[in-house]
């Protein structure tokens, strides 16, 4: 076993290309080229499973391997003619499609303007209720400081006048 690293070169993780490639090469990217049978990779066979385990070790000469079939591929690519037909089909298709995004959009949009229009309907009117009782509560409130200022200075000698205050009091309440 030992042979076979010296053989190949050093032995990398999958996160460890990624981070010396600057995410060119991502592990998505490598994983999926492991299981295309595209890149060879050793599996890592533990049975402890979690972050920081690594899937896959590839070594140095499969990774050169493999970037060569990638700037190979790179290489070729379709050119599509200025005056092809798809130019203006694409464009058509792109305006269309913002045309309904944007209808969509106005659609929700308008959905939740009715959904708070409702909700204001129903809501409007408990609010007035409460603020009416709020200002009954006020009223009341008031009329006892009234009529607790009137019973501190009033003098100790006028009974009748005190109990008259004190039942008013009681009836408030």
């Amino acid at each position: 076993m030992e042979n076979k690293s010296n053989e190949k070169g050093r032995k990398y993780t999958v996160y460890e290309i990624e981070k010396l490639t600057h995410g060119k090469l991502t592990k998505y990217k490598l994983t999926k080229a492991i299981l295309a049978n595209e890149l060879q990779a050793e599996s890592v066979k533990q049975k402890k499973r979690g972050r920081g385990i690594p899937n896959y070790f590839i070594y140095e000469s499969d990774l050169n391997v493999y970037l060569k079939k990638i700037e190979e591929s790179k290489k070729h690519f379709i050119e599509i003619p200025e005056d092809a037909i798809f130019s203006n089909t694409k464009e058509e298709s792109n305006s269309s499609g913002l045309e309904t995004l944007l209808e969509r959009s106005t659609q929700k949009i308008e959905e939740k303007l009715r959904k708070i229009d409702e909700s204001n309907e129903t809501i409007i009117p408990l609010l007035e209720k409460h603020q009416s009782f709020i200002d009954n509560e006020k009223e009341k409130s008031s009329k006892r400081r009234e009529l607790i200022m009137e019973l501190i200075n009033m003098p100790s000698f006028m009974v009748k006048k005190r109990n008259d205050v004190l039942q008013e009091l009681n009836k408030i309440s």
